[in-house]
């Protein structure tokens, strides 16, 4: 018997053009505050086939300040 015939190589994917503008981080509007202070950018996911905007993001310096732990 002979063995199967050895399998094609698979066509590698093409390969993502990732840009600046992909990762952009603005400021803009933050209506509780009323001020230039919110920080956003879209959330992208990197696939095998490409970058894929999966969502949004956005945090405001002056609204959702960071939790600081204090050290006595």
């Amino acid at each position: 018997m002979t063995p199967p015939p050895a399998r094609p190589p698979r066509p590698r994917p093409a390969e993502p053009d990732v840009t600046a503008a992909a990762a952009a981080v603005t400021a803009e509007w933050c209506s509780a505050c009323k001020a230039y202070t919110l920080l956003a950018g879209e959330i992208v996911l990197l696939t095998p086939y490409g970058v894929v905007t999966v969502g949004y993001w956005a945090w405001c310096e002056t609204c959702d300040p960071q939790e600081v732990s204090r050290v006595s």
